[in-house]
């Protein structure tokens, strides 16, 4: 049994050994840089009204000089302005005309590298290039096919005028193929049956169509089948999704087992399709307003995480798409659900040798990211969002059991941070500084880190060779900072307004004291208010509106402070927050030494006080209670010895 003791004095001693200073700038600090910043602008502005004023002056003098001769001076300035735009023009065909070279040489390096990438192939995977000589021989001429279309374009006469829109739209349309049902499914048979590449290649091809068919221009995007039919289109993503990791798994075997498709001899060919479908892919997830189609894409998205690791900026776009639709109000909760599996297996999933993030993996950008989405969605509480809200922290909790090293250098970082703005508002009592902490989002991550601690607090760290237990949890430590910080929220506003966050976090404390056998003394907190004039003083209002939700409220109206509602409400509450302390220690030997000062003290409070019986009533059941089990663990000393 770890003892936490806490009185007022040693949450300041302790929140002032917080290595943390910040700086505080003075009023006159800050009037001081403003006027330096004033004078900084006064001399940027110094020279540019200096060349205002000698415009003016020239343009005035100019009107001056004006004489009969203005018509022919207007028609040589409007010829030297015709004779400029076409210099400009000159200027600007010569720039396009380099930069169509620097593209073309960029082409053509592409091109050498395509080859050299085919050449290689040959030696390293002489059966796989067999194949694509006889499934898909284009492939292997592509710089033929690209010499043929530029000789075509060359052919182009130059003075063809340029048609009208509607008959390019009639081209356009004409010049892609629709895709029929009867092609789709010639496609599938072919992917089902041998893995075959040529089909495969179709499919992501009529794939990029379905995913980007909200873009405004279709023409630039360049189809290369256009879907006409609401159940081909279906179809096709399903498909897509379905097929893509099973054949990129059959032709991207790594060398070892559960090693990355990059160390695959046929990763030079293949990694050009790969990326072009996660990007079809991040691009379908962002657009589908479904939530079956949304969990679908998301749970087959899934199989592709050994593909999005070998991608940096890709990795970063799927952890970005799944962190939206964890968090976004209106997904649904099997949508939530799959979305953190997918960031989970982003988390856990082993990185190529070269990426910069080294042995962890994407795990601490996730941890980060994860906590980081949580709290920004925990703003705003009511009845609507507390289920989703709590929803979110339960499956989030479960990333911190994955490294319990990493994941205490976190949630270091990030109790210490609420430990900082606890400070700020001890020093300094100021209305803005009290809302930093007095708030939803700051609750809810005192409740989350709870949560965290209660999971994987008490967990013994396991050798992973041996299987023996080798220490206690690197997030053991913290439970005690924590405590500090949620003792210290408690104090810094000891008012009856504050009770229901008061009794919100004494129910998060016992969580605490029950997950991780820590001892507490939260009774004071009670008793506190108890002794406090909403309880002990006769109410004087009897109708106070409805009743307070003790879950969804962190303070209450000054109206309803000396109603006889409110009174029996906090002394309800105050009762069960008891009840739950003292449940903890049922069994401990020493209970009875530890009950029998509050027992005296509520027994006071019941002669004293002038609230009403019906706020009363709860109390003295709690007081026979607690002397029933102190008799019954009485009788079981004497009867033992």
């Amino acid at each position: 049994m770890v003892i936490f003791s806490s009185s007022k004095g040693s949450v300041k001693k302790a929140l002032k050994k917080v290595p943390f200073e910040e700086k505080e700038t003075s009023p006159a600090a800050n009037d001081s840089d403003n006027e330096k910043v004033d004078d900084i602008f006064k001399k940027w502005q110094q020279p540019m009204d200096h060349d205002d004023d000698g415009a003016s002056e020239a343009s005035a003098s100019e009107h001056m000089e004006v004489d009969e001769s203005e018509d022919e001076e207007e028609m040589m300035k409007r010829f030297q302005q015709e004779m400029d735009r076409s210099d400009d023009d000159d200027d600007n065909d010569h720039d396009a005309e380099e930069e169509d070279k620097e593209d073309v040489e960029d082409i053509e390096q592409d091109i050498e590298q395509y080859k050299k990438d085919l050449e290689a192939l040959k030696d390293t995977d002489p059966e796989f290039y067999k194949y694509l000589e006889k499934e898909d021989k284009e492939l292997l001429e592509f710089d033929e096919g690209v010499d043929d279309m530029a000789d075509s374009e060359e052919e182009i006469p130059s003075d063809i005028e340029e048609e009208p829109a509607d008959v390019e739209d009639v081209e356009f349309s004409a010049s892609v193929p629709a895709l029929s049902k009867t092609m789709l499914n010639e496609w599938i048979d072919s992917i089902k049956t041998n893995k075959d590449f040529k089909a495969f290649k179709k499919l992501l091809q009529a794939f990029k169509t379905a995913a980007r068919m909200s873009e405004e221009d279709e023409e630039e995007m360049n189809f290369s089948y256009k879907i006409e039919d609401p159940a081909v289109f279906s179809k096709v993503i399903i498909s897509a999704l379905r097929y893509a990791p099973v054949v990129f798994a059959h032709h991207l075997k790594p060398k070892k087992e559960g090693g990355s498709p990059m160390t695959s001899g046929r990763w030079s060919f293949f990694k050009t399709y790969v990326k072009t479908y996660l990007n079809n892919l991040l691009h379908l997830l962002r657009n589908l307003t479904d939530a079956d189609m949304i969990r679908l894409a998301i749970r087959e998205a899934e199989k592709c995480t050994h593909l999005f690791v070998c991608y940096d900026r890709l990795s970063k776009e799927y952890l970005k798409a799944l962190l939206h639709a964890w968090a976004s109000p209106t997904s649904a909760d099997m949508v939530r659900v799959q979305a953190f599996l997918s960031i989970k297996s982003l988390a856990v999933a082993p990185v190529p040798a070269a990426n910069k993030y080294g042995a962890k993996g994407y795990l601490d950008m996730c941890l980060k990211n994860v906590y980081l989405t949580y709290v920004k969605n925990c703003k705003n509480t009511n009845m609507h969002t507390l289920p989703v809200i709590n929803m979110m922290r339960n499956l989030a909790v479960q990333l911190y059991g994955i490294h319990p090293t990493l994941s205490y250098q976190q949630a270091f970082v990030y109790i210490r941070q609420l430990a900082i703005y606890l400070r700020q508002a001890m020093k300094v009592h100021s209305q803005k500084n009290h809302n930093m902490v007095y708030n939803w989002q700051y609750i809810h991550c005192i409740d989350f880190w709870v949560d965290v601690l209660n999971a994987y607090a008490t967990a013994r760290m396991v050798d992973a060779a041996t299987g023996e237990p080798v220490g206690d949890s690197p997030l053991k430590p913290l439970i005690y900072p924590l405590c500090q910080v949620a003792v210290g929220v408690m104090q810094l506003i000891p008012t009856a307004q504050f009770y229901p966050l008061r009794f919100h976090l004494l129910r998060t404390m016992t969580s605490l004291i029950h997950h991780t056998n820590t001892y507490i003394p939260l009774a004071n907190f009670v008793i506190e208010v108890m002794e406090s004039k909403v309880a002990m003083d006769m109410a004087k209002k009897t109708d106070a509106g409805n009743p307070t939700d003790w879950d969804l409220v962190l303070r209450v109206n000054k109206k309803i402070l000396h109603s006889r509602m409110y009174q029996d409400e906090v002394l309800e509450q105050c009762a069960k927050a008891l009840s739950q302390f003292y449940k903890e220690f049922y069994s401990q030997s020493g209970f009875r030494e530890m009950v029998d000062p509050d027992i005296i003290t509520i027994r006071r409070f019941l002669k004293k006080s002038k609230a009403s019986l019906k706020g009363k009533e709860k109390l003295k059941a709690l007081v026979k209670e607690l002397e029933n089990v102190t008799k019954t663990a009485k009788n079981t000393i004497e009867t033992e010895q």
